[in-house]
């Protein structure tokens, strides 16, 4: 499953992220790493940005660099 693809409110897990090195640069800087946790707040008006959470941190991501990252949902 994409990140893009959770709905709000819902905790997951990241379990790969498949992106060139400097898309992943710019995620690690944000503390988005493989088996790294955090829970989707909200998603702008056309799902164009998700602002997720992580390590009470908010995170903007748009939906091209979302649709890289493939998570698992945890209860």
């Amino acid at each position: 499953m994409l990140l893009n693809e959770l709905d709000e409110n819902t905790k997951a897990i990241i379990t790969s992220i498949n992106a060139g090195r400097e898309l992943k640069s710019r995620l690690y800087s944000f503390g988005l790493t493989k088996g790294k946790e955090f829970k989707v707040k909200r998603y702008s008006l056309n799902k164009n940005v998700v602002e997720i959470e992580v390590d009470r941190s908010l995170v903007g991501l748009r939906r091209g660099e979302s649709e890289k990252i493939e998570v698992e949902i945890i209860s």
